[in-house]
C-alpha cells in the first residue's frame, strides 16, 4: 500500500489500512525513538482544531489553564497507593542530571557524580504534582471550587504502539478540580463528560456512548470513572475520553483540607478529566475509506481546495491572468463566508495527481475552474464523501453555497456514524450469542462484532473470565440504560442483574 495504486482495503487488513491512511495523508511519521511518533503539520492542525474547540468549552466550565512541571519526584507517586500501582510499570525515570564523555571521547554516558538525590519520573499524569500545589493554595471554603486545566505531553512507556491510539509520549489536556462537597465534584465530572461527548459529536461527527467504567476498568485512585466510548468501522470500541470522580483519595493522600463556613476542617472532593491525541485516531477510523482520509469539515484544516485548470502564467499569460482573477473573486467570497479554502498554484503538477492527493488528505471539497467554467460562470465541485461532480454558479453567492455544502457534509458524516453505532449495538440476554458473534467476527478477520448491551451482575472474576474467553471487556455501564437492569438476570452468571453493561472488543 501507500503507492499511487491505492491503499490496502479495510476489509483486507484494518490495522495496515489505518497506518497507510496516516502515511498517505502525512499526519504522522515514525520517530527514531521507539514508541514515539512525529506529528506532522497536517496531523497537528487536526489536534489544534480539536484543542481550540475544547479549550473554549473548558474555560466556559470555569477552569483556567495552568502549567505544571514535566518531572515529578518519585516519592509523590507513592503517596496514593492505588495510583502508584496503576502507573508504576509505565513510568520513565530520570536518575542523573548530566552526561560525560566516555574514555576516548567517542560516546557519552551518565556521569556517576551527577546522580540525583531523588529520582524523578516523567509525568504519566499530573494528579500528584497538582495536589501538592492544591495543598498550598486551598485554605478556606472561599478558595473553592478550584479548577485548573493543563495542555501538555505525558509519557507512559508502551511497548506495543499505534500512531495516535497508543504511544509512549502523547499530547493531551488534563483538568483537575477541588470542591467543598461530594455532589459538586460528581456534577463537575459529569459536566466534563458531556463537554467531551459534545465536541466528539459537533466537531468530529462522532457519536459516543456515555457511561461509567466497571471497578476493574476504573482509573487508578478514582471512586468512579466516567467514559465516552466510540465504535470504529471494524466493530471495535475505542475509549475516547474519561472523567474521574476522585472522592477524597488525593485530598487525604496530600492532606488538602479547607475550613468550612462553620470553621471546621474538611477534606476537599476532587475530579480529574482528560482527552488526548487518541481522538485524532478515533477521527481517522470513524470516517476514512479505502481511498484515504475523510475529514468532517468542522475539523478539516483546509475545507475546500480550488484547482485552476491552466498551463500556468508562462504559456498563455493573458488567459491565465483572466482565469486567476476569476478564481480569486470566488475564493474571496468563500473566505468571507468563513470557509477555509486554498488555491493550488503548482503549475508543474497536472490536475489529476492533485485531485488524487487531496482525496487521500481528506479535503472535503475539491473545486476545479478552467477557462470553459469561467466562460460559463460556474465552478465544478467534487465531494470527498463521493457522488457525482456538480456545478455551482460563480459569483457573490458562491461562498454561502460552499458553506452550506460543508454543513450538509458534516451532518451526513454524523448521521452515517450514528447509524453505524446504532446498527453495531445489539442487546442480548445470552452469553453464548455474544461469544459466538465475537468468535465469528475474529474468524472472518474483521476483529470486532460491535457492542453488546447485556444485563450484568457486577463480578470482577466473571469479567476476567469473559475477557480471557472472548477478548471482550466491559466498555462501560451506559448512563442512559441503568434503569433497565431491574428484574433481569445476568447473561453470564444468572444472578440478579446489578447493571446494564456494554461489552466489546477494544483498541
Amino acid at each position: 500500500g501507500g503507492g499511487r495504486q491505492g491503499l490496502t482495503p479495510r476489509a483486507a487488513d484494518y490495522s495496515l489500512w489505518y497506518q497507510e491512511v496516516i502515511q498517505a495523508a502525512e499526519l504522522a511519521d515514525q520517530s527514531p525513538v521507539k514508541g514515539c511518533m512525529v506529528i506532522r503539520p497536517t496531523g497537528m492542525a487536526l489536534w489544534d482544531a480539536l484543542r481550540s474547540a475544547l479549550d473554549e468549552r473548558i474555560k466556559e466550565s470555569g477552569a483556567q489553564n495552568a502549567y505544571f512541571p514535566l518531572f515529578i519526584p518519585v516519592s509523590f507517586l507513592s503517596k496514593e497507593a492505588e495510583h502508584v500501582e496503576g502507573f508504576a510499570k509505565e513510568c520513565a525515570v530520570v536518575t542523573h542530571h548530566r552526561l560525560r564523555s566516555t574514555e576516548g571521547g567517542k560516546a557519552v554516558e551518565p556521569d556517576p557524580d551527577a546522580e540525583l538525590e531523588e529520582p524523578l519520573i516523567v509525568r504519566p499524569t499530573s494528579e500528584t504534582m497538582i495536589w501538592h500545589m492544591f495543598q498550598k493554595w486551598i485554605m478556606s471554603y472561599r478558595d473553592l471550587p478550584l479548577k485548573v486545566n493543563q495542555w501538555a505531553n505525558v509519557v507512559r512507556w508502551e511497548l506495543r504502539t499505534r500512531p495516535f491510539l497508543r504511544s509512549a509520549e502523547f499530547l493531551w489536556q488534563e483538568g483537575h478540580t477541588a470542591h467543598a462537597t461530594r455532589e459538586e465534584a460528581v456534577e463537575t465530572a459529569r459536566q466534563m463528560l458531556d463537554v467531551y461527548a459534545d465536541v466528539c459529536r459537533d466537531v468530529l461527527a462522532m457519536p459516543v456512548v456515555k457511561g461509567v467504567k466497571s471497578p476493574t476498568e476504573r482509573f487508578a485512585g478514582a471512586d468512579d470513572t466516567f467514559t465516552i466510548e466510540a465504535l470504529m468501522q471494524n466493530g471495535w470500541a475505542l475509549q475516547s475520553g474519561t472523567s474521574h470522580f476522585l472522592g477524597q483519595n488525593f485530598a487525604k493522600a496530600f492532606d488538602v483540607t479547607f475550613s468550612d463556613d462553620a470553621n471546621q476542617q474538611q477534606h476537599v472532593w476532587a475530579t480529574s478529566w482528560g482527552v488526548s491525541t487518541r481522538l485524532v485516531g478515533a477521527l481517522i477510523m470513524s470516517h476514512s475509506d479505502d481511498a484515504g482520509l475523510v475529514l468532517p469539515p468542522a475539523v478539516a484544516p483546509t475545507q475546500a481546495v480550488v484547482v485552476p485548470i491552466s498551463p500556468g502564467p508562462d504559456k498563455q499569460p493573458e488567459q491565465h491572468a483572466e482565469l486567476m482573477a476569476f478564481v480569486d473573486a470566488q475564493v474571496a467570497s468563500m473566505r468571507a463566508a468563513g470557509v477555509r479554502v486554498s488555491i493550488d498554484t503548482r503549475w508543474n503538477v497536472r490536475p489529476g495527481p492533485k485531485f488524487f492527493e487531496y482525496e487521500r488528505k481528506g479535503v472535503p471539497l475539491r473545486i476545479e475552474a478552467g477557462p470553459r467554467d469561467m466562460a460559463a460562470g460556474k465552478l465544478v465541485v467534487a465531494r470527498r464523501t463521493g457522488g457525482d461532480k456538480f456545478d455551482l454558479p460563480a459569483g457573490e453567492g458562491v461562498g454561502g453555497a460552499i458553506a452550506a455544502e460543508l454543513d450538509a457534509m458534516q451532518g451526513a458524516l454524523l448521521a452515517a456514524a450514528e447509524a453505524r453505532l446504532s446498527d453495531g449495538t445489539r442487546e442480548t440476554d445470552s452469553y453464548a450469542e455474544m461469544a459466538d458473534a465475537l468468535a465469528a467476527a475474529e474468524g472472518a478477520g474483521s476483529g470486532g462484532a460491535g457492542l453488546f448491551l447485556v444485563p450484568w451482575f457486577d463480578d470482577a472474576a466473571a469479567e476476567k473470565s469473559i475477557k480471557d474467553e472472548t477478548k471482550a471487556t466491559i466498555r462501560c455501564f451506559p448512563l442512559g440504560e441503568q434503569h433497565r437492569a431491574e428484574g433481569r438476570v445476568c447473561f453470564y452468571s444468572g444472578k440478579p442483574a446489578t447493571h446494564m453493561a456494554l461489552f466489546g472488543r477494544a483498541f
